[in-house]
């Protein structure tokens, strides 16, 4: 089940507008930093893969008690991706 993330836009007049998303990305350096629910009430933060990582870093955000959250890093093993005509991805083939 995906959870809904609530998230507050703000711009730099300190306006907000309030939605809700599964994920949210944000380009940092030509990579996407992904933010996403983990099911468990906590959010797990990752950076996407490029074919030549082995391994993505996850960290996981967890609330523990009032102002306490838990922290931790896994890594996950990067997706094999075969490059074809209709994979979808940007690489040039």
């Amino acid at each position: 089940m995906t959870e809904s993330l609530p998230l507050i836009l703000e711009d730099n007049k300190g306006e907000r507008r309030e939605t809700h998303t599964a994920r949210l990305a944000i380009r940092l350096e030509g990579r996407e930093l992904w933010l996403e629910a983990d099911g468990k009430g906590g959010l797990t933060i990752y950076a996407d893969s490029h074919e030549d990582d082995a391994e993505i870093p996850l960290l996981v955000v967890r609330p523990q008690a009032v102002n306490q959250l838990g922290l931790s890093l896994e890594l996950e093993a990067a997706e094999v991706h075969e490059h074809g005509p209709d994979c979808g991805c940007d690489h040039h083939h």
